[in-house]
């Protein structure tokens, strides 16, 4: 089997003070990129700077692994904004790599100003010429209905600032007269469903235009649930939309998404056993066909107070909600799975919860039970019961841990162990050599708990995070190979 990860005998400390393991430059760029809405501040300090830091690094030493990322971050991790940082930067500090990079990142007319404007905001003028070569080609693809969706308004860059810095030769005749509409701002008003709820208001029968119309897209449903339910349109094609395993997969939604909208609509006294249904349907249609985890594995949910930063600050969605949302999908998919939620060491086995989960019970239910408690964060609480001298423990040996964590324990280690890994060794050691420890970075602060063979570092918000599991186990994969291998247009 193939050793990913080599002994780590680079010991630093955490943002925490704590003692833990330093990680290679590749690794803590890609934790930090896919656990990153950029510029959104972070519990322990924003990793915006790391993320900047390390990317330009990278454009030096490895140009095509950092453009795989950008597009790996935006397409399969679904990260738009760290995608366009690392698109600058890539214009800046490897510049043969950006048109491969632009194809990759731009899926909407706004992706092109976003990175424009993230250009502007890192460097000032002027702009580097196959940057602006690239977008003048890019844009092309997009339709007059597209671009006025996402014109801009009062925002610093707009299409016509795009297209007066540069020049596109349009390549058809309807392209020509777009640009024209453009740069004299004469482009048609866009009938959308933001412009129709705003001429009309928020009713029933305007709801019921829209939903039936087609033109409310999959992301607009999911985030307008609450103002659908209250306005009393007709649900049903709404649900029949949200829970379609096709359309779940070109929505490109983050899971906690699906489970925001649950939160919402349970918070207002909107929940139908419909809405809640059709949420459920929509949250596991990602994971149905994942290869199934077999053997025994403990599954280990951070839910300290570090945990307790916001995605964003529009957002009421928390880190320990992704964290607990990812804990009851992974059991979804395990053979047998012991679940535990940790914070700080109370006392012996106080500071974390067990709960075994059938498998027909509520993903979203699960998460929001125990999505919180705040305290210290100690990492050992999860290993020290896989320890435990006790006979209902050891049924049978687990076969792997994994972690949803932000790996910033703040609890020193008494005794034998200096660190956790101490505890995975000696768990080897007395039940299983071939016991796995994979951990989940949630946060992307730079830094790890484990080390060596047999754990296998993974981070992002996405569901394709649980399918490293196997692939790692299997010798076969790990994020990082798989970004070194993500193909590019």
């Amino acid at each position: 089997m193939s050793k990913f990860n080599v002994t780590n005998t680079n010991k630093t400390t955490n943002r925490s003070g704590f003692i833990a393991y330093g990680m290679a430059e590749k690794e803590q760029l890609v934790t930090a990129v896919l656990t990153s809405m950029f510029g959104e501040p972070k519990y322990y300090g924003s990793t915006d700077n790391d993320i900047v830091r390390l990317a330009s690094s990278c454009a030096g030493k490895d140009p095509l692994f950092l453009s795989k990322l950008a597009g790996y971050a935006r397409n399969v991790g679904n990260m738009r904004s760290v995608s366009h940082v690392l698109t600058a930067i890539i214009a800046r500090e490897a510049r043969e790599y950006t048109r491969a990079t632009i194809r990759n990142v731009v899926v909407r007319p706004d992706d092109i100003t976003e990175i424009m404007a993230c250009y502007l905001s890192l460097y000032g003028k002027p702009f580097p010429n196959a940057m602006k070569r690239e977008i003048a080609s890019v844009i092309q693809k997009f339709d007059e209905y597209q671009i006025a969706k996402y014109n801009g308004g009062s925002k610093s860059i707009k299409f016509r600032d795009v297209l007066r810095i540069t020049h596109p030769v349009p390549k058809r005749p309807e392209t020509e007269a777009l640009f024209g509409k453009i740069l004299n701002d004469t482009l048609e008003t866009p009938l959308t469903w933001e412009s129709t709820l705003s001429a009309r208001g928020n009713t029933k029968e305007v709801w019921d235009e829209l939903i039936a119309s087609g033109k409310v897209g999959y992301m607009a449903l999911l985030r307008n649930l609450r103002n659908i339910a209250k306005s009393g349109a007709d649900i049903k094609p709404v649900l029949e939309t949200l829970s379609d395993p096709e359309q779940v997969r070109k929505s490109r939604q983050l899971p906690f998404r699906f489970y925001s909208a649950y939160k919402t609509l349970s918070q207002e006294g909107l929940l139908t056993p419909a809405l809640h249904l059709a949420l459920e349907k929509a949250l596991t249609a990602s994971i149905d066909n994942m290869e199934l985890i077999p053997g025994r594995t403990l599954i280990a949910v951070d839910v300290s107070g570090s945990m307790s930063s916001p995605v964003s600050l529009k957002s009421a969605i928390k880190c320990c909600d992704i964290a607990a949302l990812f804990g009851a999908m992974a059991s979804r998919i395990c053979e047998d799975a012991t679940v535990c939620y940790f914070d700080r060491e109370w006392n012996e086995y106080r500071g974390y919860r067990i709960a075994h989960y059938g498998k027909y019970e509520s993903i979203l239910d699960i998460c929001k039970k125990n999505a919180f408690y705040g305290g210290g964060t100690d990492l050992s609480l999860p290993m020290k019961f896989a320890l435990k001298e006790d006979a209902s423990v050891h049924i049978k040996p687990f076969d792997r841990v994994i972690y949803f964590s932000d790996n910033e324990c703040n609890s020193s280690y008494r005794g034998l162990y200096k660190t956790v890994q101490g505890m995975a060794e000696t768990y080897r050691e007395k039940y299983n050599k071939n016991f796995w420890v994979h951990g989940v970075d949630l946060l992307g602060y730079g830094t790890q708990q484990f080390c060596g063979s047999r754990f296998n570092l993974i981070a992002g918000w996405s569901e394709s995070v649980l399918s490293f599991i196997m692939l790692a186990e299997s010798g076969i994969s790990t994020l990082v190979k798989t970004i070194e291998e993500y193909e590019v247009l």
